[in-house]
């Protein structure tokens, strides 16, 4: 099962920001094999994704898009 990654709900503050939060999220994951990853289209960039699942050693596999929510499926390289 992967590990899941739930960013839909903004936070408050600055550490509440979907990619802060994505960030601290993949630390904790860093045993994972698997993560998944779902958001809101509008709050994690895609550019900014790849970059951060790069750094934490995950490569992206697979993207499910609907109107306003996205689902990444990353896998650890």
């Amino acid at each position: 099962m992967s590990y899941l990654i739930d960013l839909r709900e903004r936070k408050p503050g600055c550490t509440g920001h979907p990619v802060v939060r994505l960030n601290l999220e993949l630390k904790k994951a860093k045993n994972q094999k698997t993560v998944k990853i779902v958001a809101k289209k509008d709050d994690l960039p895609r550019r900014a994704l790849e970059l951060t699942l790069k750094r934490y050693g995950f490569k992206l596999t697979d993207v499910k898009e609907d109107e306003d929510r996205i689902e990444i499926f990353a896998e650890k390289c």
